[in-house]
């Protein structure tokens, strides 16, 4: 279309414009003036050409916008053909009634596809996405991104698929990622105890061997690896080789077990892997943070920080205990301080607390008399299964337990909170009281977990002991008290020992018979302790009935409780102990209603860890002694889920599955 040029209507505006100026200046004139008649023509005149030109204009404008409607029609129906991204529109019945030559190249071989289904040309379920939305698809060695848009006509409903084609892109996204930097912390778990009393010479075979597995570990990973003591290492990584050892369930920890000293101790690792970071610095805070929980819960294990939690990985065998008691005497002098400087001690164990968190109270409420202090144990006496102790604690120590309301009400911000028997912030006596807590001191024995008391201000966390009564005499027997410790006092730790112990079988150390020495010397009675574990007639048939309605699930023993019974936690614990003791059997779970909650009890003789099955559940506890409760679910599907838990335990009997912020 010809071009108009722009002067004319400039021009034709201009003369208007003079002329009306000169009018405006002779309108006072006569008309008879022969200049009045020659500006009124070349007003006219202007005014003519200027609306000529105005109709010029709109007509050629109207003409332009036509020419562009018929461009613009021509490109909308050739381009879309044309374009380099494969595009396809299928009807409601799915079939193909128009697709581009991008489309038919790239994934139909320039054949004719009208009228076929679009799953019978591609990998690709149109239900996948909804419309408006799209995602990653691998096909023919590329991937794609592929968008829906659907239209709806009175002549039915299409819906039109674009593949893009972003290989280049999720390559480098995925060098990006394969290359980021990871931090492993590895810590040898016994290393005092290893090489205590042996030879300079032994300990260099045997770190030369432990190196040696090192070194095959990271051969062909270009990695760093450096000493940051004598029984600590790091490794600095890139994220795709750290990947292939949590795929591969970190060999390295089944490697070291075969590394012993003398023939005798065998040398276990815990790992901490830091790799969801943004920084270099962030991920060896999360290693620390991921080694810091695999001690917690034992040690030989890796732990790895991710974006929801904790993944585990090993923790099969049941740990060494530590001889050296360094630590722990330490912890219990710097209690001494705390307690010393507060206005009061309140003690507290977990909810349904049993006689290893009751006794242990007891033994923490003696230290606390010891300095001075005024001190209470907060306990709900209705819920407690130790209900045989806490009476005789209401006659031997009058108005020492409180409920938990009424301590909220006297809790002031001198005062010292002592947790005992307990690491989880979903279990304790009364969270709202642990909230309210500036001082905070843990004493436990249970494997840590993931939703763990985090604001403590000193912790005594041993999960190679016995129990926390054991911890909590062990601080005991380091101090030069004045007066002799009660019978009851010593007697109430001694039955927390034998409940968790099952009367010194389970999970017994050495510690734990010098403990009970210790508590004998002080006057405990086993007999006198014997009747802490009195139970009903009634209780007793029913734990019977439990362990004789039992059935078998390959080496587990699995028992359901029916109907609702009076004591039911205690007696369903009970029934899983002696589950153990049948032919076969490694684990136990005795499943059970408690009010509005499906549980179960576990226990395992130390082959399979109770704990990691129960964890996968909702609850935790010790590797040979844990539990679960639930409110979403009922019994019998709480009974399904524990199959397909243990089908799972089955098939990888060395891996730890993953936790959630968890979850608490």
């Amino acid at each position: 279309m010809q071009k108009k040029q722009p002067w004319r209507l400039i021009f034709a505006s201009g003369l208007l414009a003079l002329s009306c100026v000169i009018a405006l200046i002779m309108a006072h004139a006569e008309y008879q003036n022969a200049l009045f008649w020659v500006t009124l023509l070349l007003f006219l005149a202007a005014a003519g050409w200027l609306g000529y030109e105005i109709f010029l204009l709109r007509k050629n404008t109207l003409r332009y916008i036509a020419h562009m409607n018929t461009t613009l029609a021509r490109t909308m129906q050739s381009a879309p053909a044309h374009m380099p991204v494969p595009l396809v529109i299928i009807d409601h019945r799915h079939e193909i009634i128009w697709f581009n030559d991008a489309f038919s190249e790239q994934f139909a071989g320039g054949r004719d596809i009208f009228g076929l289904q679009l799953q019978a040309v591609l990998p690709f379920r149109t239900d996948a996405i909804e419309d408006g939305e799209s995602m990653e698809l691998g096909m023919f060695d590329r991937q794609f991104r592929i968008s829906r848009t659907d239209y709806t006509r009175k002549d039915g409903a299409t819906t039109l698929f674009s593949f893009e084609d972003i290989t280049n892109y999720v390559t480098l996204r995925r060098v990006y990622l394969d290359t980021r930097p990871c931090v492993l912390l590895i810590n040898i778990d016994n290393y005092e105890d290893l090489f205590s009393g042996t030879r300079q010479s032994e300990r260099a075979v045997v770190l030369a061997a432990l190196e040696a597995l090192f070194d095959k570990m990271l051969d062909g990973t270009e990695s760093i690896f450096l000493h940051l003591d004598e029984d600590r290492f790091i490794v600095l990584t890139e994220a795709r080789h750290c990947l292939e050892m949590e795929r591969a369930h970190f060999p390295l920890l089944d490697a070291v077990r075969k590394i012993t000293v003398r023939g005798r101790n065998s040398m276990t690792l815990s790992i901490g892997v830091g790799r969801s970071g943004d920084t270099l610095q962030e991920n060896e805070r999360f290693a620390q943070q991921s080694l810091d929980m695999a001690l917690g819960r034992g040690g030989d294990q890796a732990a790895v920080k991710t974006d929801n939690g904790f993944s585990f990985y090993g923790g099969v065998s049941q740990g060494i205990e530590h001889k050296s008691k360094a630590k722990n005497r330490a912890i219990a002098k710097d209690l001494l301080r705390l307690m010393t400087h507060s206005s009061h001690v309140y003690i507290m164990g977990h909810r349904a607390s049993d006689l290893d968190a009751v006794g242990a109270a007891v033994g923490v409420a003696f230290i606390a008399e010891q300095t001075g202090i005024p001190y209470n144990i907060v306990v709900r006496t209705e819920s407690t299964l130790a209900k045989l102790l806490t009476d005789r604690i209401a006659q031997e120590m009058p108005g020492c337990m409180i409920a938990p309301e009424t301590a909220r009400q006297y809790f002031r911000d001198t005062d010292l909170l002592v947790i005992v028997d307990t690491f989880s912030k979903d279990i304790v006596e009364d969270v709202d009281l642990y909230r309210m807590a500036r001082h905070v001191v843990v004493i436990d024995h249970h494997r840590q977990m993931v939703n763990y008391l985090d604001n403590t201000t000193l912790k005594l966390h041993d999960p190679h002991a016995s129990s926390a009564a054991e911890l909590v005499t062990g601080m005991i027997q380091y101090f030069d008290w004045r007066e002799e410790m009660p019978q009851f006092c010593a007697e109430a730790l001694l039955s927390g020992i034998m409940l968790d112990t099952k009367n010194f079988v389970m999970q017994t150390g050495v510690h734990t018979f010098e403990v009970a020495a210790f508590l004998r010397e002080r006057g405990a009675d086993p007999i006198a302790v014997k009747t802490l574990f009195a139970e009903s007639l009634d209780a007793c048939q029913q734990r019977s009935r439990l362990v004789s309605e039992a059935k078998m699930h390959g080496k587990y023993a699995i028992s359901v409780a029916a109907d609702e019974i009076p004591d039911i936690r205690v007696i369903a614990s009970q029934a899983a102990d002696e589950l153990l003791g049948v032919e076969g059997v490694e684990a136990s779970f005795v499943l059970f209603q408690s009010g509005t909650q499906a549980c179960v009890s576990a226990r395992s003789l130390g082959k399979v860890n109770v704990q990691v099955i129960m964890e996968q559940l909702g609850g935790g506890g010790h590797q040979i002694m844990a539990a679960a409760q639930r409110t979403d679910c009922t019994l019998a599907q709480l009974g399904e889920m524990l199959v397909e838990v243990l089908n799972r335990a089955d098939a990888k009997p060395n891996t730890e599955e993953s936790e959630s912020e968890l979850k608490g």
